[in-house]
């Protein structure tokens, strides 16, 4: 078994929006609730993920629906606006990362009307597969996002030019990844006292390299 503490994990998030994952069963579940959040993956049933989710509606009466790509297994907590239930994710999307080892769906993870958004965590190996299996139900058309924890590994640092560095190192220090993001550019700009435009560019130029080194590294 791989010892967590040595392993070489790797954060990345991964947003679809409604026109490219239109052919998704799992957009219709937006029609019965505002928000699916995933908050837990408790184990893989037939190649199927089941997980804990927080379900958000306006009409409790959803909870009690069929639905083809999730299956309510029990209601552990409700109110008139939300519940925590366990369900399984029976979706191609969930099944893409159920199939995989050493790779996870972690917080935060979730669907609206605005699309999927899906942050994942594994090691390097493990992520290159998801993204071939993304790529298979996908093509090209979602966008792969930069995580704190991937932005802060010293392998991807070591990729970039000072001042991209410089720029990014400041970023992660005043929680320009976390989420919800704790600073803004004009105010990275202000602390290194360099125009906006170039805190926008130098990011989006570290972004670039350090995602197209995740997908190709080897």
């Amino acid at each position: 078994m791989i010892g967590m503490g040595s392993a070489d994990l790797r954060y990345m998030q991964i947003s679809i929006t409604p026109e490219a994952g239109s052919h998704l069963p799992g957009l219709a579940l937006t029609d019965s609730f505002s928000c699916i959040e995933f908050l837990s993956h408790i184990n893989t049933v037939d190649g199927n993920m089941r997980c804990l989710l927080r379900l958000e509606y306006e009409d409790e009466s959803a909870l009690d629906a069929s639905f083809v790509s999730m299956d309510i297994l029990e209601v552990i907590e409700k109110s008139p606006a939300a519940a925590l239930v366990e369900a399984v994710a029976t979706g191609p999307l969930p099944r893409v990362f159920a199939a995989l080892e050493h790779v996870w769906w972690v917080s935060p993870t979730y669907l609206t009307k605005e699309g999927f958004v899906v942050t994942i965590r594994g090691t390097a190996q493990a992520l290159r597969a998801s993204r071939t299996g993304l790529s298979t139900l996908l093509g090209e058309q979602y966008k792969m996002k930069l995580g704190a924890e991937s932005a802060h590994n010293a392998h991807f640092l070591e990729l970039l030019p000072e001042k991209q560095r410089t720029v990014l190192e400041q970023a992660i220090k005043m929680g320009y990844y976390d989420r919800p993001r704790r600073c803004t550019q004009r105010a990275i700009a202000d602390e290194l006292n360099i125009k906006q435009a170039t805190v926008s560019e130098h990011l989006q130029s570290a972004e670039s390299a350090i995602i197209h080194a995740f997908v190709n590294d080897h």
